[in-house]
């Protein structure tokens, strides 16, 4: 696993403005690629556009949340049980997974739910568990007995 504390300035740099741009890759794909809004059922155009809200409105609830905590690579120094924290230790990284899997079933988009099965949820995991292995190491037996406590 790789340890970003260790990174030089310019690693963290890119890792700020790359990890940001892979959720924002399909969107621009679902954008400008060819469209089958619900894969031809309305159903599904409705269903995933509410999953999608339910995402963004995690999403939002838990950067809110976070406040000046809010960062793209891990570290802190006070630990977050409050609002949505308290049921889900990673809900930006489950708000992210909801409103992209949403958006691109409402499109019909096959290729943009194959990139979130095969980059975002792959980087999301990688980033809950290098965020708890730093979590671990800052907060020690407080952060453990949370994260036995919520779910993701």
């Amino acid at each position: 696993m790789l340890d970003v504390k260790n990174f030089s300035s310019n690693q963290r740099f890119l890792l700020n403005i790359f990890v940001p741009m892979a959720y924002l890759f399909p969107l621009v794909l679902a954008y400008l690629g060819p469209k089958d809004l619900g894969f031809g059922f309305d159903v599904l155009v409705y269903a995933g556009l509410s999953i999608g809200a339910i995402g963004v409105l995690l999403w939002i609830a838990a950067m809110w949340t976070l406040g000046s905590s809010l960062a793209v690579l891990p570290g802190t120094d006070q630990l977050v049980t409050k609002g949505v924290y308290r049921v889900f230790r990673h809900p930006v990284y489950v708000g992210i997974v909801l409103t992209l899997m949403g958006l691109f079933v409402a499109c019909g988009s096959v290729l943009c739910l194959i990139y979130v099965l095969v980059v975002v949820i792959p980087l999301n995991i990688f980033r809950a568990r290098a965020e708890e292995k730093v979590l671990l190491e800052q907060l020690g037996l407080a952060y453990q007995q949370y994260r036995d406590s919520t779910l993701l």
